[in-house]
């Protein structure tokens, strides 16, 4: 395939994942575009044709250096990914609709869809949870399920008979570039070697909180649990802008003077609770939407989107779109995110940019550590559970997720959330292998700048020089070149 071919192609996906960028903003900020996916993906048949793909793999195979065959491959899964999109976004809008427009009812409350989570997690009546964990699963079964179960049907079949893979795990598997096996050994193992600590510590906790034994829980009570409230006095939404932004600032990254990165935390009730970071163009207009909720919660969600952010803005431009749009894998994306977010267990910044006491600051440390662990291990089986699911060649069967999720985080899983609580794309390990690059980013932080990093304009331009390369290496590649060390998970055992 000649090179002009290719930058045609390149161009072309360039411009459909800004045309999607632009739909994504608007709808989380409240003002839907008249266009949709499809409308965006039938303006560009050339990307989803299967010619156009078969090229793009020829061409990977035939390439005379790494990085042509790393670009072609790049742009083929690219246009896979759109393809995939395009005959399944059609049902991705019909869940956006019902969930948009359906409400729980527990006992004289009435809560939207869109807000169970946050509700749950603020929500200290246990009768009451349980309540919502009835009408949930509810909407889940009758709603929801069926078109998530179609969508990961025409997945499937789209990658096997089309692209002529074995199945969407071997398709995942290649386009990350990472031995599932492999990982799902290591993950086993981990979690294996954390058990006892993970029980000795959330166990107690369990039954501070929720004052019941920590057994036969559901996951909804996890929800609650893990969002850690004790300190929200000191987390007010009125001063979120001030300690997030002031961070980054110490940094040199002031989101509040740079035209490029737009950040909008406008409360509506249609709005996702959920942070995200979206790249309109990358670099160069980089939007942070997010629905505070109040709470430590809210400077978590900044922190991480705003390490986004981050990320996102530093790409150096002149890089071709294969190293800044696409990528194997979120991995060093969410590196960034996480270390940031891990600054909640950092005193220094909990003490001079909160102003937690000292005997607070141990305590939230403590109590985040427990909750990190137990996201991991949550995450672990997650990644287990969707590996068997593939596996096992039946999307119906909801038991690989009951037991591994069961059995990594002690709660209990309803079959009904099986589908709702799958991560696209396994994106389960890119956050594994993020949580383990932010522990090692972080250890070679305050190796070099001190526990007091984030107020280091030398550690701003440490992290900047990461990110100038883009999405080019993988997070092993980089944590070397940069910190001499591979990535590695938390040592919980010190407490």
């Amino acid at each position: 395939m000649e090179a002009v071919r290719i930058n045609a192609i390149a161009d072309q996906v360039e411009r459909a994942h800004r045309d999607l960028a632009k739909i994504t903003v608007a709808l989380l900020k409240g003002t839907p575009s008249a266009l949709g996916t499809n409308d965006v993906l039938e303006a560009y048949p050339l990307l989803v044709s299967l010619q156009t793909i078969e090229s793009l793999r020829a061409a990977s195979a035939s390439a005379q250096t790494h990085e042509e065959a790393e670009r072609a491959e790049r742009l083929m899964f690219a246009c896979m990914d759109l393809a995939i999109e395009a005959e399944t976004a059609h049902l991705g809008d019909m869940i956006s609709f019902f969930t948009q427009r359906a409400w729980m009812h527990v006992g004289a409350e009435k809560i939207s869809a869109l807000d169970v989570v946050p509700w749950i997690q603020s929500q200290d009546d246990f009768a009451k949870r349980e309540e919502m964990r009835k009408e949930n699963s509810i909407f889940l079964k009758a709603i929801v399920n069926k078109p998530l179960a179609e969508i990961l049907d025409t997945t499937i079949r789209i990658v096997t008979d089309r692209f002529g893979f074995r199945g969407f795990a071997d398709y995942c598997e290649a386009k990350k570039q990472v031995s599932f096996d492999e990982a799902a050994a290591r993950f086993e193992r981990y979690l294996s070697d954390t058990a006892e600590t993970y029980v000795s510590a959330i166990a107690p906790w369990v039954e501070e909180k929720i004052g019941r034994p920590f057994r036969d829980l559901s996951r909804y009570h996890a929800l609650y649990l893990v969002r850690i409230s004790t300190f929200d006095e000191y987390f007010s939404q009125t001063r979120l802008a001030d300690v997030v932004f002031g961070t980054f600032r110490m940094l040199g990254f002031d989101a509040a003077t740079r035209s490029d990165v737009t950040v909008d935390m406008t409360a509506e009730y249609r709005r996702r609770p959920d942070g995200i970071c979206v790249g309109v163009e990358i670099p160069g207009d980089v939007h942070v939407i997010m629905k505070p909720v109040g709470g430590l919660i809210d400077y978590e969600t900044l922190l991480h989107e705003m390490g986004h952010a981050f990320f996102l803005s530093h790409f150096a431009a002149e890089l071709p779109l294969e190293f800044r749009r696409l990528y194997r894998n979120g991995a060093l994306d969410e590196t960034f995110a996480f270390l940031f977010m891990n600054l909640v267990e950092n005193s220094a910044w909990l003490t001079q940019m909160v102003g937690l006491p000292e005997d607070a600051t141990r305590e939230l440390k403590r109590l985040f550590r427990i909750k990190k662990l137990c996201l991991i291990r949550r995450y672990m089986g997650k990644f287990l559970a969707e590996k068997e699911l593939h596996e096992s060649g039946d999307i119906t069967d909801h038991r690989p997720y009951c037991r591994q999720l069961g059995k990594a985080t002690g709660f209990v899983y309803e079959p009904q959330g099986y589908l709702i609580d799958m991560e696209p794309n396994f994106y389960s390990l890119d956050y594994l292998m993020a949580w383990e690059g932010a522990e090692a980013l972080r250890t070679c932080l305050e190796e070099r700048f001190g526990e007091g990093w984030f107020a280091s304009l030398q550690a701003g331009d440490f992290l900047r020089r990461i990110a100038a390369a883009g999405r080019r290496d993988k997070l092993d590649g980089v944590l070397m070149t940069h910190c001499g060390e591979p990535s590695r998970f938390p040592d919980f055992s010190r407490g």
